[in-house]
């Protein structure tokens, strides 16, 4: 029992290591030539919805044997909110967007809001991809096998480190601040009971403003983005 159990965890560490290599791979040949065609086969196929959600549900449906409508979607996240839920996530997107928002607003420099909506259809996509891999698929199975904090230090990790993928966002204080932003997301996605709907809606409006602010270290807006 103790070998299978040790065989699983090795697994699991092995498919998350693996995808997280991929995901850089893409998004790095994405970005290298940006024609149309290639950004789409290699962002949106290959990294959105091969390696970030069919995989992963190929993964939760050989080890549950079961159809995708079932119990895989709840074992992921996808719950209806109750109050708590409701609770973590007001306060996680008031403290997260505003104090991104309120000390530049305070000091009256003009946010560029204007930017936003030629970014939204793309934040929603890449959004959900990395809540449904990072929060729904690692780290509710890591959390299973090797406890809550473990979970959530290795999503915070992989969600950060996946951005080297990026050529915006290379820098050592990027990639910090997005391993303590990925840690926030999944303390959220913890709190809420693994609720994926709440992680989801946690980081949509943070990828909107930091898309906002910073609008100069993303690609160019074509089906997703970071």
């Amino acid at each position: 029992m103790k070998e299978a159990a040790n065989r699983g965890k090795g697994k699991t560490l092995l498919i998350s290591a693996g995808i997280e290599i991929m995901l850089i791979i893409c998004i790095i040949a994405a970005n290298l030539n940006q024609t149309p065609i290639l950004y789409f086969i290699f962002y949106n196929l290959l990294y959105g919805l091969v390696f970030s959600l069919l995989i992963p549900l190929h993964c939760l449906y050989k080890e549950n044997g079961v159809s995708v409508s079932g119990s895989v979607l709840t074992e992921v996240g996808f719950k209806k909110p109750g109050i708590r839920q409701w609770v973590v996530l007001v306060a996680f997107v008031v403290f997260s967007v505003g104090g991104q928002l309120i000390p530049k607003m305070a000091v009256g420099e003009q946010i560029p809001w204007h930017l936003l909506p030629m970014g939204i259809m793309p934040l929603i996509m890449t959004t959900f991809f990395e809540e449904f891999l990072f929060r729904g698929f690692v780290q509710s199975r890591i959390d299973r096998q090797f406890g809550w904090v473990p979970a959530i230090l290795v999503s915070g990790a992989m969600f950060s480190l996946y951005h080297l993928g990026y050529p915006g966002f290379r820098t050592w204080e990027d990639i910090l601040l997005l391993f303590a932003v990925g840690v926030g997301f999944a303390a959220a996605y913890k709190l809420s009971g693994n609720n994926l709907i709440v992680s989801f809606f946690v980081n949509l409006p943070n990828a909107f403003v930091t898309y906002i602010l910073k609008y100069e270290q993303f690609p160019v807006m074509r089906a997703s983005s970071p």
